[in-house]
């Protein structure tokens, strides 16, 4: 079984947009490329779900079709879902501070951050490797 994490974040300024790192401890499946690479466990699900290089900033800035995001206030609930391999992307806790509530409140959307890396800390050398990933979501905070 496959353990999803989820790191919140909110960016600076006023009109912040909540983030959230995904990462996992196994990063990568039985897949090799035919140099014998090991190939990143999400590399498939990443690609068909509309995903765009983190530095391609046009490519992510726009919402996402087919995605949505729910978050419940109540018990901290984050509840991620994009179309086909990427239903069921992510359901758990999300451990998400006032900051980061309010910010998904107000600006109703909420960047989707991904790499294959461990730690939230690692993805700017991901960005640097070229990958690492973003999505624009709609968010819904009840």
């Amino acid at each position: 079984m496959i353990t999803m994490y989820a790191w919140p974040s909110t960016a600076d300024g006023p009109d912040a947009l909540p983030m959230v790192h995904f990462t996992t401890d196994q990063q990568a499946g039985g897949e090799v490329t035919p140099e014998g690479t090991p190939v990143w466990l999400f590399d498939t699900a990443i690609r068909e779900g509309g995903w765009a290089r983190f530095t391609d900033f046009e490519g992510w800035s726009v919402p996402a079709t087919q995605w949505q995001a729910f978050y419940r206030r109540e018990d901290d609930l984050l509840a991620v879902s994009g179309p086909g391999s990427c239903e069921g992307w992510y359901q758990g806790n999300l451990g998400a501070d006032a900051e980061w509530v309010a910010a998904g409140a107000a600006q109703q959307s909420v960047v989707l951050l991904a790499a294959p890396v461990q730690h939230p800390s690692l993805y700017s050398y991901a960005v640097e490797a070229g990958a690492a990933f973003a999505l624009l979501v709609p968010l819904l905070v009840v």
